[in-house]
């Protein structure tokens, strides 16, 4: 079972170095685009599990928030927007190592790797929170959203 509580800490230990990449002090810059794209897969998994469960809420508490015949998401929009939502991902991930590379200092930007893996975990789930809100909106005040 996952805990809520260490999942940050987890979560930075994939900036951390592992002790079987290569490192000699300084990084060249094929080294620090190789330190980015060993950390892609996990990435991808950790933003497409929150992926799934914001899907998941908006297609559960959106559908409650509405009027019955009335569509909270666009279908094409739930039907394609993940694919778009994965592969804008990926671009922006690899605009963090292309960012890293061009501002060169012999070492990766660990915090860059950071901020940007929690920003697109935060941008993934906001749709599903967003859903849940409307939910719990329509529960308080009694009225259905049109």
């Amino acid at each position: 079972m996952i805990r809520l509580k260490s999942l940050p800490a987890a979560l930075r230990r994939l900036g951390k170095d592992r002790p079987s990449e290569p490192h000699s002090g300084r990084f060249t810059r094929p080294e620090i685009v190789f330190w980015w794209e060993s950390r892609r897969f996990a990435y991808n998994f950790v933003v497409g599990i929150v992926g799934i469960a914001s899907w998941f809420s908006i297609l559960i508490f959106g559908s409650l928030a509405v009027k019955p015949g009335v569509d909270f998401e666009e279908p094409l929009g739930m039907i394609f927007g993940p694919f778009l939502w994965a592969f804008s991902a990926n671009v922006c991930y690899t605009t963090g190592w292309l960012l890293d590379i061009a501002a060169y200092r012999a070492d990766p930007r660990r915090k860059l790797f950071e901020t940007g893996f929690f920003f697109s975990m935060f941008l993934t789930a906001l749709p599903g929170f967003w859903a849940l809100l409307a939910w719990i909106i329509t529960l308080v005040t009694g009225k259905k959203m049109d």
